[in-house]
């Protein structure tokens, strides 16, 4: 079999759920948009913080100092 990940408006859910079960398939997960929405945001700002560490490490950033940090500079 083959997993598709797809975004659906929430009143198309039940209609797209019943055509995937005629059709021999199966439905795994099912997620709301805020939760989706929250995953989606949190993935992102570890992204762009691990961008971040990368071009300390490459010395195109300037580090923090634990000052900065504490002092939300």
């Amino acid at each position: 079999m083959t997993t598709i990940t797809i975004q659906v408006p929430g009143k198309a859910r039940g209609k797209l759920s019943a055509f995937v079960k005629e059709l021999g398939g199966e439905i795994i997960s099912v997620s709301s948009d805020k939760q989706a929405s929250k995953k989606s945001k949190l993935l992102n700002e570890i992204q762009q913080g691990l961008s971040e560490v990368k071009a300390i490490r490459e010395g195109k950033a300037a580090s923090y100092s634990m000052n900065d940090l504490l002092n939300g500079e």
